[in-house]
């Protein structure tokens, strides 16, 4: 890696602009609008309004967890000329609207962006003390001159071109984060490997979080589909568990998308490939298949729905035994299982042997074999039980049809399989 990475250095595009907090203030409310935009509200009239936006919260970037104290210190040094410490930003492939996210500097930029928002008043200032000018003072109440002057001042940046190679990336985002709260690898790849389907999952997360976060009254009420799903995805808002959905979504929508990968040993390596490739895809201005994959997911969602009315967690080992002492709701290989369902069979979901015929399918698979001593979430493995082991593309299911589209690469794999076995 040492070659590598010193080699690579040499061709790396970066710029030191001074940006006025004015313009990052700007940069960062268009940043938030682009995070919330679907692939079909990118016109190009939209997208000139969100150029060069910051992001500076996506889902990668650990919680902010800074004390007031701490965001009135980094205020309190534009109000007395002291530099902050220079921010690293790095375009995200190559987006015509030359979208940035935050490599190092996400606290600073935003206690600034709270600050002008007034989201918080200034306290325990260090050199400036309790001097009423600025104690307890949020930004609308400053005086007119301490305004202009926060505004006015400029930011060191140091922004990266794209990255060709993204493991470049990541080993700067490791090293720039040494000495700080690491990043959890899922976060550096969120980030390295963005794409507008990344950006999907982590509003589909957000969306079932405000959705649960509702409190019911006659004028806001909760959808209830996606209270459902808030549940048998076992959503949390938390900044770990956060990126563990953000993972375990990436790996159901791989399997949606291109069925049981022989190449696939675990669930990391099902997200991490499923990211690179729709990164690959962003970067390139090339289609994503978003749309199609929506469709899927959403099938696939409704399938869910309607197993919760037999089983309230339907990735949760209900499926596979009543032990509800040892429960656990959400379990990775029984995801690959029931989207492997989804991919291979078409689902008669109003059939009343539906829930019988997915577990029958369960049954067969590693994860309901006491024997089976390897990763649950192999997919070459799984695919071996399934299709070469029980033939399960052969078997007669009442709410399952299997799709005859997909016979040739079955027969394929198992043609492959059986004369290495």
């Amino acid at each position: 890696m040492n070659s590598k990475f010193r080699d690579a250095m040499k061709n790396i595009g970066a710029s030191r602009p001074l940006i006025s907090v004015q313009d990052i203030v700007t940069f960062i409310d268009k940043g938030n609008k682009y995070l919330k935009l679907t692939t079909e509200e990118m016109t190009e009239e939209i997208e000139m309004e969100v150029l060069q936006g910051i992001v500076l919260s996506p889902d990668y970037q650990r919680t902010y967890r800074s004390t007031i104290k701490e965001e009135s210190s980094i205020i309190e040094s534009l109000l007395i000329n002291i530099p902050i410490p220079e921010i690293f930003l790095v375009i995200s492939g190559q987006n015509e609207a030359q979208i940035r996210h935050v490599m190092d500097g996400q606290h600073r930029l935003n206690a600034i962006y709270r600050y002008i928002n007034n989201k918080f008043p200034l306290k325990g200032l260090d050199i400036l003390g309790e001097d009423p000018t600025y104690e307890n003072k949020k930004f609308s109440e400053l005086d007119k001159k301490d305004k202009i002057k926060i505004l006015g001042s400029h930011l060191s940046v140091l922004e990266f071109e794209s990255f060709v190679d993204p493991e470049i990336e990541i080993e700067l985002f490791k090293r720039y984060n040494r000495n700080t709260k690491p990043l959890e690898m899922q976060e550096i790849e969120m980030a390295t490997y963005f794409s507008e389907t990344s950006k999907y999952i982590s509003n589909f997360i957000n969306e079932l979080i405000e959705n649960n976060e509702v409190e019911e009254d006659l004028f806001s009420k909760r959808d209830k589909n996606k209270e459902l799903l808030y549940k048998i995805y076992n959503i949390t808002k938390s900044r770990n568990d956060k990126q563990k959905n953000h993972q375990e979504l990436c790996v159901i929508m791989s399997v949606l998308e291109c069925g049981l990968q022989e190449n696939i040993r675990d669930g990391v390596t099902a997200s991490k490939n499923f990211l690179q490739s729709k990164s690959s895809k962003y970067k390139n201005n090339e289609n994503e298949n978003l749309i199609q994959l929506k469709q899927e997911f959403s099938n696939f969602n409704e399938l869910l729905i309607e197993l919760s009315k037999y089983i309230e967690y339907p990735f949760s080992t209900s499926m596979i035994n009543d032990d509800k002492e040892r429960q656990s709701k959400f379990l990775m290989g029984l995801s690959i299982i029931l989207s492997s369902i989804q991919y291979y069979f078409d689902i008669d979901k109003t059939n009343d042997n539906l829930l019988t015929d997915i577990k029958k399918i369960i049954e067969l698979s590693p994860i309901a074999d006491m024997r089976y001593k390897a990763s649950s979430t192999n997919m070459k493995n799984v695919f071996m039980y399934l299709f070469r082991d029980h033939r399960i593309h052969q078997s007669e299911f009442t709410s399952l049809h299997f799709k005859t589209s997909r016979l040739e690469e079955i027969n394929l794999f198992i043609d492959k399989n059986t004369k290495n076995k």
